[in-house]
Formats: structure tokens, sequence, C-alpha cells
């Protein structure tokens, strides 16, 4: 509820969704916990030919005052079809 997901952010039921805004990161999988801000990320997996890069989902902090404003403008300009 009230997530912000950036740009270019792919959730699947496997997509790690990885908490690093506290000193050790947390990881959840199939939720988002409320207000938080996600962004896209990737993590190293190391498979039989190599180690290589594979998405996932980053929370960077908690939905604030300011991230509401920004969100409202968005929000506002789908309202009215307004392309930018």
């Amino acid at each position: 509820k009230e997530a912000v997901l950036g740009a270019n952010v792919v959730l699947t039921a496997s997509t790690k969704i990885i908490d690093v805004t506290g000193s050790e990161p947390v990881e959840y999988r199939g939720h988002i916990p409320a207000r938080s801000v996600v962004i896209p990320g990737s993590q190293s997996k190391t498979f039989p030919a190599g180690t290589y890069q594979v998405p996932c989902a980053l929370i960077i902090g908690q939905r604030k005052e300011s991230t509401d404003m920004k969100t409202s403008l968005n929000d506002a300009l789908r309202t009215y079809n307004v392309a930018v």
C-alpha cells in the first residue's frame, strides 16, 4: 500500500526485493512493505558458466511528504491525460 516504484522496476513472483536501508539487508518475495520507495537493482548470482548480475528490486527508503507531492503531480498528469 502506497509504495512508490521507480522507473524500470520489474516485479515477478521470483523477484527478490531487498531492503537496503538498515545495517543488514532484509529480503522479501511476493510483497513490498507499505510506503516503501523501490528502485531497480541487481545482485550477483553464480551459475556453472560464471557469475552474472540478475535483476532485483531495492527498497531505499520510506515514502515521505516530498514523495507524496511528487506522486500527486504524476497523478494529476495522468488524470488530465497530459503528456510530458
